[in-house]
């Protein structure tokens, strides 16, 4: 239930209020502040709002949510209600749904308002789901509202890396989480990318060239800070080798000049991991979850993400209007093409801020 921006008597919460969609502006603005006390609010835990809440949150929940400008008239007539004759034959599923409803509202009756009910989908409500702490979340714009709230902080972090809120220990309820837990998005296991391209490559066998398909790079990620192209779930290597990367230069191999090469964008030395000197099993890549009761830390062996940094030479490649094709080389110890080495999930290339 949603009625974004309404108000009533024909007015717009623009009119009324003054609560207008956040702008870039507004967010430009928010984040030019250099201390949490008014980017998040403070000076202790939660002795104020910061500007980040009041908007874009808390606007972006009254704006979205709205005021039901029909409320209190005539309720939505429904064309497929059900018949007198059906409802007297409601049968004792129902009727338990039903007090399982009723059951819900009351334990959550807070100043006239609950949860919905079935009889809500016909009626004339006053306030849209956003407007109410206790219904926002079922709205699904919810969700990608929070997402950029989050988003923001974290550009601000990087702004601002010794402006912390204060209180680091204050549990953050319901959760167990303290505000120091939550400091560093990695590892909650997410990143923020402008744009990422991810290509499956699969492990049941070793590449020695991998060319990606052209990939289209939205006009609003040629604008970066750092490209990185990464090599995903790479497992321990027997052998040590290189793996050169080349943008827009597909038939690169391992013969393919390096110095002054506008395609060559970087590479990476992977160091070997040798014959295995345990017991039977002891080198396995070990299961992507523990067994039950399995307390051990994260083994080694596990397989792992490799980073190449390739700013340079994709910002070389963008300024032209086609695709970026990627090329990776896998060269052994020595300098010839390792064609039985590398195995890997997939390659993706991501554009970062």
């Amino acid at each position: 239930m949603r009625y974004p921006a309404e108000y009533p008597k024909g007015q717009t919460i623009n009119q009324a209020i003054n609560y207008h969609y956040p702008s870039a502006d507004d967010i430009a603005q928010i984040l030019s502040l250099n201390n949490f006390r008014d980017f998040g609010g403070g000076s202790i835990y939660d002795a104020a709002f910061g500007f980040l809440d009041q908007n874009p949150h808390n606007t972006m929940h009254i704006w979205t949510g709205g005021q039901n400008p029909d409320a209190g008239q005539a309720t939505y007539v429904c064309k497929d209600a059900p018949t007198a004759a059906a409802a007297s034959q409601s049968d004792a599923e129902t009727t338990r749904l039903r007090a399982l409803a009723k059951r819900r509202n009351d334990a959550v009756q807070v100043g006239g308002r609950r949860f919905h009910a079935r009889p809500d989908l016909y009626s004339q409500p006053g306030s849209g789901d956003m407007f109410s702490n206790l219904t926002a979340s079922y709205d699904p714009v919810f969700w990608p509202i929070h997402v950029n709230i989050d988003r923001i902080w974290w550009e601000w972090q990087k702004l601002n890396p010794n402006a912390l809120p204060a209180d680091l220990d204050s549990v953050l309820s319901p959760w167990n989480y303290t505000i120091r837990d939550t400091l560093d998005i990695a590892p909650f296991g997410y990143e923020y990318v402008r744009s990422s391209h991810f290509m499956p490559v699969g492990l049941e066998a070793p590449v020695s060239r991998f060319v990606s398909q052209p990939i289209n790079v939205p006009q609003a990620a040629r604008s970066f800070k750092r490209a990185e192209i990464r090599l995903h779930q790479v497992p321990q290597l027997m052998r040590s080798c290189f793996v050169r990367a080349f943008l827009n230069e597909p038939g690169a191999d391992a013969s393919t000049p390096i110095k002054g090469n506008p395609h060559y964008a970087g590479y990476i030395s992977i160091f070997g991991h040798g014959a295995c000197y345990g017991g039977p099993g002891h080198c396995d890549i070990p299961p992507p979850q523990p067994r039950r009761f399995d307390q051990r830390g994260r083994s080694h062996n596990m397989p792992r993400v490799h980073r190449i940094d390739v700013t340079a030479a994709a910002r070389q490649a963008l300024k032209k209007k086609g695709p970026l094709q990627i090329t990776l080389v896998v060269i052994g110890g020595d300098y010839q093409e390792e064609r039985e080495l590398l195995k890997l999930e997939g390659v993706s290339i991501s554009f970062l801020d």
